[in-house]
């Protein structure tokens, strides 16, 4: 493409989205279907300012690429490793029922058996860029529902290979055998698993020495090239780009480069992503749409309600709740842009008639445009109705023996900690987890009051004893699942007191309003840590940082209700920081003030720092005289301002900081 056309395109893309945005956002509508409606208004069959889709496709691949990539690295290697099993169980499946049901299709339609095969083909795929935003727009990467769907998609998108190798076959021609097909797969194994390898510990060593060079511009450049780098490859070798990029983050993942290589990467990911959906819309023929409207959009709704349900019952194999079931079948439920790369190439060779390619593309783009919308009504219903509500029936469930216990919901790091906690304090304590891995580790410990379920589950609740419990501590990282957790544990127990981690501010108000006693958000406590460190270093008393860090939490987000702050209270910590403040300090061995008396030093008038007690052998000496001499062991409590204290421990180190501050 001409550059300078390239450029113009680019303007005309990102200039519509805008506007288009805006409206979608005012009538409360996915941004992704904006995108989608965008595309259909400047492309080929809207108002024709744009007409080379293919032009801008390799904005739309490396789009996805990097999506995948910042997915890989939240994700976490060890994380997906742990899931690897139920990853390749349930894409394995998925692919097998979908092409059955879609090869079943084709032969009811009288197609040939390698048209029937190709239907199946085609329908196996989801599309894991749309998938990829609903979850990151929600934050539900590490939920479930989030979990199965990324998996599945990756193992969807290995089998691409074999796929395009028997398209040849299925046209008539000399395909290749199945030995060929078998290689084939086997070496994508093997190169995927040559990668992830080479890239964990190569990749983390190059990084390290451009971070060493202090070049914020080197590693942004850097940062790039190693995700597309690796996609380049895997694409060179037969895989998808998709493929290498989300390589290159799971390698990344757990390394302390992670966090600025995503605030690199993302600005530059979502202005290709929403080239991306931009050029979906662009594909759609509104003339064919329009001639063939019903057929069209029952063939949509078709093939949501096939390919959800059969992820619907899949997930239910696998003993996840209703809610997990459902999410998970709607995210799967449209056709992906794989499926466009293989109907492409179906219809070059002759496979598919020119009608069913429209047809295909037509209930495609439809099935992209209705996905996030019926995600976003699965959640609202789910949200209404509680999905589990709370019944009088409290016999069927059989209870664990615990009574004023602590029942803790998640057993991430947070949950480990504070089950050693507990165990150390003697407190009685019981255990809910969705990861089955996770209990089975706890119960091979020794703690027996552990229960593998869905902690927002009534049933569960009750078997964890929830009404005779005094705490829950919910530290999950499904939003959805705390507030549903949050809100039954309260109806079955309103005196239980329950405290929620949640990682994002925007929780807080529905967490307290659904009966939440206290809400820690991850970030604010990290920056309470940052400044109550900051201040330690100035001398300012504990009680002072404390009372600090408990006004952030009053004013900023409200979660301890029992500490209330009036103005005059901020005077009060006011006008004490400005009086001066306590420290004090040891005289070590060989400190230079030793044999000296107060009056040699001369600290008051040097500093402004005034000595008011001296501890020596566990007796105080308060106000004491002049003449009074130090020896190596006595504490000195200091009185003065912040900048007084400072400048008196450099005087009593004789300048030197590695000595005595307490």
């Amino acid at each position: 493409m001409d550059g300078l056309k390239f450029f113009h395109q680019l303007i005309i893309i990102l200039g519509f989205s805008i506007p288009v945005i805006y409206i979608f956002n005012k009538i409360k509508l996915p941004s992704i279907i904006g995108f989608l409606m965008t595309g259909i208004l400047i492309g080929p069959f809207g108002l024709k300012l744009i007409d080379d889709v293919a032009g801008i496709q390799l904005m739309a691949d490396i789009g996805v690429a990097f999506l995948l990539f910042t997915i890989g690295i939240e994700i976490q290697l060890s994380r997906f490793l742990k899931h690897l099993t139920e990853i390749l169980l349930t894409g394995g499946l998925q692919i097998l029922c979908t092409f059955v049901v879609g090869m079943s299709i084709g032969l009811t339609m009288q197609l040939s058996v390698g048209q029937s095969i190709f239907i199946g083909f085609i329908l196996v795929h989801s599309s894991s860029a749309l998938i990829l935003k609903i979850l990151k727009d929600r934050s539900d990467e590490n939920s479930p529902q989030g979990r199965i769907s990324i998996g599945v998609i990756l193992f969807q998108d290995m089998m691409v290979v074999p796929m395009m190798l028997l398209i040849p076959f299925l046209a008539g021609g000399s395909g290749p055998g199945a030995q060929e097909i078998i290689w084939k797969l086997a070496k994508s194994i093997l190169i995927i698993a040559c990668l992830l390898v080479a890239a964990r510990y190569i990749v983390p060593f190059i990084l390290e020495r451009l971070v060493n060079m202090k070049m914020r511009d080197v590693l942004v450049i850097a940062s790039v090239v190693i995700a597309m780098g690796i996609a380049w490859i895997t694409e060179s070798l037969g895989l998808s780009l998709a493929i290498g990029a989300f390589l290159a983050g799971l390698a990344l993942a757990d390394t302390e480069f992670t966090h600025q290589i995503l605030s690199d990467i993302n600005p530059i990911r979502d202005v290709f992503l929403s080239v991306f959906f931009v050029s979906f819309g662009m594909i759609l023929n509104l003339d064919f749409l329009r001639e063939n409207t019903v057929y069209i959009v029952l063939i949509s709704f078709f093939i949501i309600l096939i390919k959800a349900a059969i992820v619907f019952g899949l997930v239910r194999l696998l003993g996840y709740p209703l809610r997990v079931m459902l999410l998970s079948g709607i995210l799967l439920s449209q056709i992906g842009e794989f499926s466009f790369v293989l109907a492409s190439q179906g219809f070059k060779n002759n496979i598919i008639s020119s009608q069913i390619y429209q047809t295909f593309i037509g209930a495609s783009v439809l099935t992209f445009i209705l996905t996030p919308l019926l995600v976003a009504a699965v959640y609202h219903i789910l949200a209404r109705n509680r999905l589990y509500k709370v019944t009088d029936d409290s016999t069927s469930t059989h209870r664990i023996d615990a009574k004023n216990h602590v029942i803790i919901c998640g057993m991430g790091l947070n949950g480990k900690n504070l089950v050693r906690v507990l165990k150390d304090t003697a407190i009685n304590y019981a255990v809910i987890d969705l990861n089955f891995q996770n209990i089975k580790k706890a119960k091979s410990k020794g703690d027996k009051n552990t229960i593998w379920g869905d902690a927002a589950s009534v049933e569960i609740l009750r078997r964890a004893n929830v009404e005779a419990a005094r705490v829950m501590v919910i530290a999950i990282s499904d939003r959805f699942l705390t507030k549903t957790c949050l809100s039954n544990a309260k109806a079955l127990n309103p005196n239980l007191h329950v405290i929620v981690r949640t990682k994002y501010l925007a929780d807080i108000e529905d967490l307290l309003s659904l009966g939440a006693d206290d809400v820690i958000p991850e970030e604010f406590e990290t920056s309470i840590q940052i400044f109550s460190r900051v201040l330690k270093m100035f001398h300012i008393p504990n009680s002072i940082i404390l009372a600090q860090g408990n006004i952030i939490r009053n004013k900023s987000y409200g979660v301890f209700r029992e500490v209330r702050y009036t103005q005059e209270a901020f005077d009060q910590i006011s006008q004490l920081l400005a009086q001066g403040t306590i420290e004090t300090y040891f005289i070590a061995a060989k400190n230079p003030i030793i044999g000296q008396s107060i009056r040699d030093v001369n600290l008051k008038a040097q500093s402004g720092a005034m000595i008011i007690n001296i501890i020596r052998d566990n007796q105080t000496i308060t106000n004491p005289p002049a003449e009074f001499i130090f020896q190596a062991g006595d504490q000195l409590v200091l009185f003065g301002s912040h900048s007084a204290i400072d400048l008196g421990l450099k005087i009593l180190d004789g300048n030197n900081d590695d000595n005595g501050a307490a």
